[in-house]
């Protein structure tokens, strides 16, 4: 059986959640300003779609709502060891070579670093992050505001007059940026004078500056020299490449663990469509985001509807197998949850998405669906404090 860990760890983790707080950290969900060629678009056209990926994304949400109705959408509703008989699960023996980092790695590294912030103003070629606003005659207008945007200088990737206007522009600089539309822009903003006001949030240059003490000081990072800072890119990546080691162990043990398992039933329906109506309401918000239903953000990779709804039921097939198996060790091995677990846990995540209050973020989670997440991350502990790795 295919093993996807990364699914379990990140897809499904939203899982308890609603998606309007699992998009909280994720920028404002606004459109980048369209550039000239993608203004023929019409106004009224973009309105349309809107609103019916809105619908989309309601429908989508009342699916799964109606599959957690059923008593076995969620593990707490079957007993596992009815749909898989468990092989070996310790003791698996994993090959994994070691972390290690490499000098070009940290070359790299801090190549990236020079390459980041330098003491100047915006140029051309370089890559600003910005965010914007625009606005006509004082009132901001649709699809004129976005945070966090990436932009190459140069590009024209924006309306023309818009990148010329952040040169010379420093980090941290908010400026206003007057331009008219092309008369060929989409109706409502065709031939109009609009301002954008515009705050360079950082610069990446082409070229990286000289490695310098002076430049060492001015990373803030504690630093002053630039043996300390070759340390620190090491010592930086050796913590990513560890992190990632463990992670890769993680996936190696229960690939093996799940290919020892014989599943004696399909996962209950109720179960499957819940992963499918995630998945696909996870979609739906991303496809919103840009003014697009699900369909039409798909058409753009060239992935028809049957196709993606294929996918989107086969992983969630492959997703309540694994669950169901996870489930089943845990039963063998008396893992649980407990209340007091949960608690901290949804008080952790309450400060993290400023709910402010474990009560209010209550509300915004399945917790069933959560506490699934966590044992799940209990047993692929215990799969890894197991395992016999060869190095």
């Amino acid at each position: 059986m295919k093993n996807n860990t990364k699914f379990v760890k990140t897809v499904m983790a939203a899982a308890g959640f609603s998606m309007a707080v699992f998009f909280a950290g994720c920028g404002d969900g606004s459109r980048e300003v369209p550039s000239e060629e993608s203004g023929q678009v019409q106004e009224a056209g973009q309105q349309e779609e809107a609103a019916d990926s809105a619908q989309e994304a309601g429908q989508q949400e009342e699916a799964v709502d109606s599959a957690q109705d059923a008593g076995e959408a969620y593990l707490d509703g079957i007993l596992a060891s009815d749909y898989v008989n468990l092989g070996e699960y310790k003791g698996i023996e994993v090959a994994q070579a070691l972390p290690e980092v490499t000098e070009e790695e940290c070359d790299a590294y801090i190549d990236s670093l020079l390459c980041m912030n330098p003491d100047r103003g915006v140029i051309e070629g370089d890559t600003v992050n910005i965010d914007y606003a625009g606005t006509l005659d004082g009132v901001a207008f649709d699809g004129g505001t976005a945070a966090g945007q990436d932009l190459g200088i140069g590009s024209g990737q924006f309306v023309p007059g818009f990148e010329e206007g952040l040169i010379g522009a420093r980090v941290g600089e908010t400026v206003e940026v007057p331009l008219t539309f092309p008369e060929n822009y989409h109706e409502g903003l065709a031939g109009k004078d609009v301002v954008f006001t515009v705050t360079v949030n950082s610069i990446r240059a082409k070229e990286p500056q000289e490695l310098t003490e002076a430049f060492v000081e001015r990373l803030g990072l504690g630093l002053h020299t630039v043996e300390e800072l070759r340390q620190y890119a090491y010592d930086t990546l050796y913590e990513e490449a560890a992190a990632e080691y463990e992670e890769q162990v993680e996936d190696a043990a229960l690939a093996a663990v799940l290919e020892q398992c014989e599943f004696v039933k399909d996962p209950p329906e109720a179960m499957v469509e819940r992963h499918v109506g995630t998945l696909t309401s996870n979609l739906s918000m991303q496809a919103s985001g840009y003014g697009l239903t699900l369909s039409q953000m798909m058409e753009m990779y060239g992935i028809k509807e049957e196709e993606y709804q294929e996918q989107f039921r086969n992983q969630a097939v492959e997703y309540a197998n694994q669950q169901i198996a996870i489930k089943a060790i845990a039963d063998a091995e008396g893992l649980e949850v407990t209340e007091e677990e949960f608690e901290q846990e949804v008080e952790r995540l309450a400060e993290i998405a400023g709910a402010g209050s474990a009560e209010n973020m209550m509300r915004t989670m399945d917790t069933a669906g959560y506490k699934e997440y966590m044992l799940s991350l209990k047993v692929l502990e215990l799969l890894r404090e197991n395992a016999v790795v060869k190095n």
